[in-house]
Parts: C-alpha cells; sequence; structure tokens
C-alpha cells in the first residue's frame, strides 16, 4: 500500500484584502496588525514545515467567498473556519 502524503494547506490572503479580513473575521485579534507582518510569520511557518520535508501549498483565499462559505455552513469566520477553508478549497482543486 502506497503511503499518503500529507500536504498542509496555508490560507494565503492578498495585501489589498488584509484590512477587509480583519473587518469581517470573528477574532480580529487573533490577526497580526498589518499585511506585512502576517506575511512574514506565514512564510517561516512555511519554511519551518518544509525544512521538516512537509509538503505545504499556499491557497489564495478571497474574503468574499470566505464569508459566503461560512455563512452557508452556519459558522463565524474564525481562525478555525479559515483553516477549514483553505484545507476546502484545496482539495476541491485536487479532484
Amino acid at each position: 500500500m502506497e503511503e499518503q502524503k500529507i500536504v498542509y494547506s496555508i490560507a494565503w490572503y492578498q495585501p489589498e484584502e488584509w484590512q477587509r479580513l480583519k473587518e469581517v473575521v470573528d477574532d480580529p485579534s487573533s490577526l497580526d496588525d498589518c499585511y506585512e507582518e502576517w506575511r512574514q510569520g506565514a512564510e517561516k511557518t512555511i519554511s519551518e514545515l518544509r525544512l521538516n520535508g512537509q509538503s505545504v501549498k499556499k491557497t489564495a483565499i478571497k474574503i468574499s467567498a470566505l464569508v459566503s462559505w461560512c455563512e452557508a455552513k452556519g459558522i463565524k469566520p474564525n481562525s478555525k473556519a479559515r483553516s477549514e477553508y483553505a484545507s476546502y478549497l484545496a482539495q476541491q482543486k485536487n479532484k
């Protein structure tokens, strides 16, 4: 049986959507104050995962689509929902 390789999907936001993200999420304090801070942290996480031999993909997130997805599921767009959405998008790409 072939071993299944885990690919980590990291939610990736665009600089022009950062402020909108902070406005719509349920937990804005969990986010960095500015896009550049967030991006540096995200890049560091990706590098660390890759150094440990993990596969990582950036998954582009559109804030309007995230909000619609959360509303359809009846959940708040908190950090758990954002992670689930990134994973959902990655699965859709792999179908």
